[in-house]
């Protein structure tokens, strides 16, 4: 049994020790309060009950759109449910841009103050020492998180952007990134599927502006958001340079750690599960909770890919609290013994080593 803990330990080593591919999704940005789904819902609602429009048909679209947010529906769900006209789609672009940006523009505050960004230490741990070695970040998050993370190391970072004040898109450096002759300690490539609080289009050019806080005067957000249209933005530039270059990244990948990802995104999931079947690579999936997406994924590539055997399934019972996606009834629980204490040994990533855990009986609990 002690061999078997020994053996986890050293597989997730192992995993983080091969340049993995990192994955990011919302859940990845959390911890810094960029809003999730159920805020953006609550926003949308509020602007479009304020703001109506003046034809009667888009109205009762947007009206459908609330009612299945009131009954409950998350909001990709609503927003897959019901397609928006145009005028709605850029309307819901442009709230969740200013949404977000707020608490983007509290965690770059955050940055330049010096604190140290999460995802730091795993960059750092992937690149350190090796002026060549090269880490993909594949993130389909908006907000800037994993740049902010990236600046606190010695890497050079690409975005597929040329640099400056605002940077240029360009197929070269987007699928053939080559890092400058300069004193840099690896290399840090950062391809966000879904766009960046920071990309903005006119007049069909793609162009990065950082340090805007607000819209810029004549551009418009270069952002895909939830929806029947998804997949059609997808296909538009510069999104399909970007999934053309991560198919090449998976292909390649020894293996993939994945930050916060929900599995909800079939253009990027699919691609993962299949070059890691491909390549029998493994998949470190980092996530404050299972799912039902993740559960549907997980479950239903084991018996398509494996034959419904695997090796093995770490579950975590970390989270005290856990909300039903269904009901919406939020669980409180801990793991204690009714009788005896229990002791036996557990894995301490932070400190790279096995640890003895010692819980006390619930009895012992109420004295």
């Amino acid at each position: 049994m002690n061999m078997e803990k020994k053996d986890i330990f050293q597989d997730i080593q192992n995993i983080r020790s091969s340049n993995p591919v990192i994955v990011l999704g919302s859940g990845a940005s959390v911890s810094y309060g960029i809003p999730g789904m159920g805020v953006l819902a609550n926003e949308l609602k509020n602007f479009f009950k304020s703001n109506p429009y003046y034809d009667t048909a888009t109205n009762d679209v947007v009206s459908d759109f609330i009612k299945l947010l009131d009954s409950g529906v998350g909001l990709e769900a609503a927003l897959l449910d019901v397609k928006v006209p145009e005028i709605v789609e850029a309307d819901i672009v442009n709230i969740v841009w200013k949404v977000i940006i707020e608490s983007d523009a509290k965690v770059y505050e955050r940055f330049i103050s010096g604190e140290d960004i999460n995802l730091r230490q795993l960059f750092d741990y992937i690149i350190y020492g090796d002026p060549n070695k090269t880490l993909n970040v594949i993130s389909t998050n908006y907000d800037r998180i994993a740049e902010y993370a990236a600046c606190q190391t010695d890497a050079y970072i690409n975005i597929g952007f040329t640099h400056g004040l605002m940077g240029k898109l360009k197929d070269n450096i987007m699928l053939n990134p080559k890092k400058p002759e300069a004193d840099y300690t690896g290399f840090i490539n950062i391809l966000k599927v879904h766009g960046s609080l920071d990309w903005y289009r006119r007049d069909g050019i793609i162009c990065n502006i950082p340090n805007s806080v607000n819209i810029p005067l004549g551009f418009t957000p270069c952002i895909v958001t939830p929806g029947t249209n998804k997949y059609e933005r997808t296909q538009e530039e510069p999104h399909r340079q970007l999934l053309s270059a991560v198919d090449k990244i998976f292909e390649s990948a020894q293996n993939y750690v994945c930050i916060g990802y929900g599995f909800n995104d079939k253009h990027v999931q699919e691609m993962l599960l299949k070059y890691a079947k491909k390549r029998k690579a493994k998949i470190l999936i980092v996530t404050k909770e299972i799912t039902n997406s993740i559960k549907e994924n997980v479950i239903e590539y084991i018996k398509k890919e494996f034959g419904g055997k695997i090796d093995l399934l770490i579950y975590s019972l970390a989270s005290g609290v856990r909300t039903d996606p269904k009901t919406g009834i939020t669980y409180r629980s801990a793991l204690k013994s009714t009788t005896n204490e229990i002791e036996g040994p557990t894995i301490n990533l932070e400190k790279e080593n096995i640890e003895n855990l010692l819980t006390r009986s619930q009895q012992a609990s109420k004295i």
